[in-house]
């Protein structure tokens, strides 16, 4: 890590939880700005990695965040936040359903205006079918773990689709569709299509064709000999049936997993056929190799930190925005003891940040049922629950709508971020303290402040805690609900703000 870094900057594909296999897995990225993360937690004992112990108090390192306030570097849309489920999740088509009231509390305490993207490995193996009655209990379908075991096939329903748009119209989100390219012909694709769009209307950003087609010669999905260009022309083939029942309709691509060449290619050969370029980022992966632990996690990837100038790239020479439509810290599930715990929660707020620094215009964390790294778990006995990475997530979405300015955060040797933001009323200000053993003092320069700071403190007992996590001190209950329950006042000196921020902690700052 840089001693110097600029709030993130951007981000971009890594190795797909949908379906990547052992390949060398992207990370988070500082490309254009610097970083910065941690937690406070009063008196209470500095949070550790596991296995380190400390004799003595951590030294307490200086640094100092100066902002140009009218550097706007992006402008957040309202809509930036989102989850990803698969396909196979409408199965049970009373859980992406209105009278799901559980479910949709907690999107509309993640934010008021979401996007929910449903694909994943699953998509692949879907049979649309508006004539069959689905029976049987809700029941959660997780992440897809890469297993090589012949998947079973999904039937989506009318009952399903309509059941969904009603739901995304209750959350007041919108919706990313996946169709199935993998196994589907077109002529099915244009008929589920035609049904999605006619339920969910305007609430219907896009469809995606193919989840991850770059890795179909991989997977069993096509010859070892597939390219980008059978690729596209079978895209084309897809496209092209759906516009002829439903020439409204609006697509997202490529989708990949890892191949940003197929994101250039794409933004060249296709830019006149989407409205938004797509693919997919992991941080680690696979979960069981040994190296892929909470200290990779909270550390950038030098691979990504390649790849984000590519995409943005893609983005200017197409004239159309990315979102990381399926996302998390490990693929295949994610890894317990790292992607279920408080490191998540870090890493995920400053990794959403990274991506509202670059320009992009949304993430969708990708989860479903027990996973260890879906943000909302579910199971039909225990009911819903926040995971930690789920606060990360929640102190990122007070950055949707705002217009970040460049920020430049100097604190020596020492692993942190900071992000500072415009808004109507005021500034918003986000710094990371990742490191295990060290508090920061964080001068902020920059700007004329001259009324009290409320803070709120996004903290844990540990790094690898798995409960106990609070941001502004409270937790997110059951019901979905939350609401800051402390809010620290701190006021300037003179026009100076000095912001502590502890060991394994972040905290936001309101002005």
């Amino acid at each position: 890590m840089q001693n110097t870094r600029i709030s993130h900057t951007a981000i971009t594909l890594a190795n797909p939880d949908s379906s990547a296999g052992p390949q060398t897995p992207l990370r988070s990225s500082r490309a254009l700005q610097p970083l910065t993360r941690r937690s406070f937690l009063g008196g209470a004992a500095l949070p550790l990695l596991p296995g380190i112990a400390l004799a003595q108090s951590p030294a307490k390192v200086a640094g100092t965040l100066t902002l140009e306030p009218h550097a706007v570097v992006a402008s957040v849309p309202e809509n930036f936040m989102g989850l990803s489920y698969e396909s196979a999740q409408l199965r049970s088509p009373n859980f992406f359903a209105p009278s799901n009231e559980r479910l949709l509390a907690f999107l509309k305490t993640l934010s008021p205006r979401g996007v929910l993207r449903l694909g994943g490995n699953t998509s692949e193996f879907t049979i649309w079918s508006p004539t069959v009655q689905p029976a049987g209990p809700q029941e959660a379908v997780g992440p897809d773990t890469g297993s090589r075991k012949p998947r079973p096939r999904t039937v989506i329903s009318q009952e399903a689709v309509k059941n969904l748009a009603g739901f995304i119209k209750a959350a007041r989100w919108q919706l990313i569709y996946g169709l199935n390219l993998g196994n589907g012909t077109p002529e099915q694709a244009a008929q589920e299509a035609k049904a999605v769009l006619e339920a969910a209307g305007d609430q219907l950003i896009a469809f995606q064709i193919g989840n991850e087609p770059d890795l179909y010669h991989r997977n069993g999905l096509r010859p070892p000999d597939w390219t980008f260009e059978d690729y596209f022309a079978q895209w084309k083939q897809f496209a092209d049936a759906v516009r002829r029942l439903s020439p409204q309709a609006r697509f997202a691509a490529p989708d990949v997993a890892t191949n940003v060449e197929w994101i250039t290619n794409f933004a060249r050969r296709g830019r006149s056929e989407i409205v938004e370029l797509s693919g997919h980022y992991y941080a680690e992966g696979p979960p069981e190799n040994p190296a892929m632990n909470i200290d990779r996690l909270l550390h950038p990837d030098p691979k990504l930190e390649r790849n984000i100038p590519l995409i943005q790239q893609a983005c200017r020479m197409s004239g159309r925005p990315y979102r990381m439509a399926e996302t998390n810290s490990c693929y295949h599930g994610g890894k317990a003891g790292v992607s279920d715990t408080f490191a998540a929660a870090l890493w995920g707020g400053d990794y959403t940040l990274q991506l509202m620094q670059a320009g992009f215009t949304g993430i969708n964390f990708h989860g479903g049922g027990l996973g260890y790294y879906t943000p909302i778990a579910f199971s039909p006995q225990t009911g819903f629950s926040a995971r930690p990475l789920y606060y990360g997530m929640l102190l990122a979405r007070e950055f949707a709508g705002t217009k970040l300015v460049r920020a430049h955060l100097n604190a020596s040797g020492i692993n942190a971020t900071a992000y500072a933001a415009r808004t109507e009323s005021g500034w918003k200000i986000a710094i990371f303290n990742k490191d295990s053993q060290r508090d920061i003092s964080v001068r902020v320069q920059g700007i004329s402040l001259h009324k009290p700071a409320r803070l709120w403190r996004l903290t844990a007992p540990q790094l690898d805690s798995k409960t106990g996590v609070t941001l502004a001190g409270t937790e997110v209950s059951r019901d979905g609900s939350w609401s800051p329950g402390q809010e620290e006042h701190l006021s300037p000196a003179g026009s100076i703000l000095t912001i502590e921020v502890p060991a394994a902690s972040a905290v936001l700052a309101l002005l």
